[in-house]
């Protein structure tokens, strides 16, 4: 990446496997049902994205804001260099697969209006 920001606009249920969208500004996009697996979202900006029911598996997620994100039913369970601090301030729920040592936020089990 040449240090280039770039401003995608793929839709519910695009189909983004393998992309390169390294520093991406993916904020408030529609991403239900996408699928991002194997894709390189480094340092991407994710703030308030729907990414309710996307597959990120393999995804690289180092370095990436999801804060108000909805990763509701999500698959993350492989996603590379996700850390708990990434979830704090995301929407989610007890069907996002999250990987092996990352426990689901506790704010999550909370009923939504109380948020």
């Amino acid at each position: 990446n040449d240090g280039t920001t770039y401003v995608v606009s793929a839709g519910a249920g695009a189909d983004l496997y393998g992309t390169d969208l390294a520093l991406a500004d993916l904020s408030r996009a529609d991403l239900r049902n996408a699928n991002l697996a194997l894709s390189n979202l480094k340092g991407a900006d994710l703030r308030g994205a729907d990414l309710r029911g996307a597959n990120l598996v393999g995804a690289r997620l180092i370095g990436v804001d999801l804060a108000g994100a909805d990763v509701s039913g999500a698959d993350l369970s492989t996603a590379e260099d996700l850390t708990p601090e990434q979830f704090e301030e995301t929407i989610g729920d007890e069907s996002t697969r999250l990987p092996d040592g990352v426990a689901l936020p506790e704010r999550w089990s909370r009923p939504f209006d109380a948020r």
